[in-house]
């Protein structure tokens, strides 16, 4: 389960790419660039590539869950995201809490 939090962020963090520039240099940092440099085709409305896909499920919840803000939930749509991280292969059970963030 933590790992589809840490999935189910991850996507989060990617299409709020503000976030990339809050975490540079925390230990976060470059597995959100990755992310966010993977992963940015989705915001365009493509499918997510295998890199993206990969970096997904490699995902550490414990280390991007408490960059989830009350702000940054706001701007996301859960849905979508729930059904890209599910597109890359991750279960997202309902009521997944990661930060501000619990899914449908």
């Amino acid at each position: 389960m933590a790992s589809v939090r840490a999935s189910l962020v991850f996507v989060f963090v990617m299409m709020l790419g503000v976030v990339v520039s809050r975490v540079r240099g925390d230990k976060c940092g470059d597995e959100i660039q990755g992310l966010a440099t993977n992963c940015a085709p989705i915001l365009q409305g493509n499918a997510p590539s295998a890199a993206c896909c990969g970096l997904i499920r490699s995902a550490d919840m414990s280390c991007v869950c408490p960059k989830v803000t009350p702000e940054i939930a706001a701007s996301i749509n859960v849905t979508q995201v729930v059904s890209v991280v599910e597109s890359c292969g991750r279960n997202v059970p309902h009521h997944t809490r990661c930060g501000s963030i619990v899914t449908p």
